[in-house]
């Protein structure tokens, strides 16, 4: 195991998990020379210099639109439309290096900034499409950090989904239930993970379901993935693990009977082998 990810796995097994510190970990395995520390203090640099535009704010709608002033006009951070599948756009490193990146990285910016000048800020897993929300005494704000920090009516909501599913869906409020660094780091790993297989990049695709796992280890759908991927790379052992870990924790899933089949299969693989 190297060095990024052994201090990814202490870092996040146990709460609160440092979000900065976590995503700049998941990106020091790309960048193995990267430094952690240094980054950090970009973040908090960041912080300093928009704290004279946000504190100008007389409520939390204005100093949000002060903020998201600050990042993306005056500091030039942006969604990467042309390059989106880029797999830069995930690493936190590159975002600030690059002002570029995806909803979730450019959330994550968001966020960080954000907390660092007491914004009450959380990060929603919409679908297809990840939002900050603010929240004070008076409510709650959406806010789009992929399209320049805009705020987010109901009818904005109820557009993208219609966009999204191709007919008028309500917003649910599971929609905008706020997630917690774990479920966040998740996500990017997730994206990763997406843009790596639709590259057939199978280690790294691999790499990014490992340290899924450790955020979720109970992730089912992420445990058969990584068995089957393990059996595309003739890892036959550890596939075998993998799929006899999802049976003992989840005899009843819908996907237990191929798992079963791959039991059977890999186990006369792994005795051919031995």
């Amino acid at each position: 195991m190297s060095m990024a990810r052994s201090e990814f796995s202490r870092l996040v097994s146990r709460e609160p998990i440092p979000l900065a510190h976590a995503a700049l970990l998941i990106a020091k395995e790309e960048y193995s020379d990267l430094d952690v520390a240094a980054y950090l203090d970009r973040l908090t640099a960041l912080a300093h210099e928009a704290e004279p535009f946000v504190r100008a704010g007389e409520n939390t709608i204005e100093q949000v639109q002060l903020l998201s002033g600050f990042l993306f006009v005056r500091k030039g951070f942006e969604g990467n439309r042309e390059q989106y599948g880029d797999p830069r756009n995930s690493f936190l490193n590159e975002v600030l290096d690059r002002r570029l990146g995806i909803p979730i990285s450019l959330s994550v910016l968001y966020l960080e900034v954000g907390r660092r000048l007491g914004l009450n800020l959380f990060g929603i897993p919409f679908p297809s499409h990840f939002l900050v929300k603010a929240v004070d005494d008076r409510g709650e704000l959406m806010i789009d950090p992929f399209n320049g920090g805009i705020i987010l009516a109901l009818d904005d909501l109820r557009e993208r989904l219609k966009q999204i599913y191709g007919q008028a869906v309500e917003p649910h409020p599971a929609m905008l239930k706020a997630v917690g660094t774990r479920q966040i780091l998740a996500r990017m790993l997730r994206n990763l993970k997406g843009v790596y297989g639709s590259g057939a990049d199978w280690p790294r695709a691999l790499a990014a379901l490992d340290r899924i796992l450790l955020l979720e280890p109970r992730s089912f759908d992420e445990i058969l993935e990584r068995g089957a991927l393990y059996e595309r790379l003739e890892c036959f052992g550890a596939a075998l693990d993998d799929f006899q870990s999802f049976l003992s924790q989840a005899p009843g899933h819908p996907a237990a009977d191929s798992a079963r089949e791959a039991v059977v299969r890999l186990s006369r693989q792994v005795a051919r082998i031995n």
